[in-house]
């Protein structure tokens, strides 16, 4: 999960130079959703937004540096409303209803997101600078678990829990990209609150009759 760019304390948000990465990001945006990020070139950004390869290099130091940027911007982390002290399993599911909630919102993104997945695969120096940055999100993720669960209630420790969870919401999110008509909202919740132990399923067989004769 992608986390948010963080814009400097005391700078307006006019600030020409928010302005100006915000039109390249933009920019980069639109094209990488048309042609993927192989195809989308530094000289191509400029010209679409209008600007020169000064202002480029004067916001971003490469065009990886953009395309992160265009991730964060398109792909914040997913937040749910949790409830302190209520229990694992209601937690996943406010979680499960959020996911279900973005995921809808983010179908516009389909395109880039995939694209930006198959640049880092084929990528192994984005792959190293992908992994620094999740680790980060895994501990932070970690860390709000540990505080919104109640005590012995995660089913696994804790970092384990946040990179089984991000595993989970961009399978879940790639999946519904492909085949939205296929995986409903109760579905997304029901695979959250598994994760907290499910509901004891239904007997196959009815209370009153036995399971052998005799």
């Amino acid at each position: 999960m992608a986390r948010a760019p963080v814009i400097r304390k005391g700078v307006p948000k006019g600030d020409k130079r928010q302005r100006t990465r915000r039109t390249l990001v933009a920019a980069a945006a639109e094209i990488i959703a048309e042609k993927g990020f192989d195809r989308t070139s530094i000289e191509a950004v400029c010209t679409r937004a209008g600007l020169s390869r000064g202002s480029f290099y004067g916001n971003f130091k490469s065009r990886e540096d953009l395309f992160l940027a265009v991730m964060d911007s398109q792909w914040m982390p997913i937040e749910a409303d949790f409830k302190l002290g209520a229990p694992l399993r209601t937690q996943m599911r406010l979680l499960g209803e959020a996911v279900a909630a973005q995921i809808k919102t983010r179908c516009a993104n389909a395109a880039g997101a995939a694209a930006f997945q198959l640049y880092i695969v084929t990528h192994a120096h984005m792959r190293e600078r992908m992994t620094e940055r999740n680790a980060e999100t895994y501990r932070m993720m970690a860390a709000g678990f540990q505080k919104i669960a109640p005590p012995g209630s995660l089913p696994m420790p804790a970092d384990r829990f946040a990179r089984v969870i991000d595993a989970l919401i961009t399978g879940l999110v790639f999946t519904c990209f492909q085949t939205p008509d296929l995986i409903s909202d109760e579905d997304i919740i029901a695979a959250f609150e598994a994760l907290a132990g499910g509901e004891p399923a239904a007997s196959p067989w009815p209370m009153n009759r036995p399971l052998t004769r005799g």
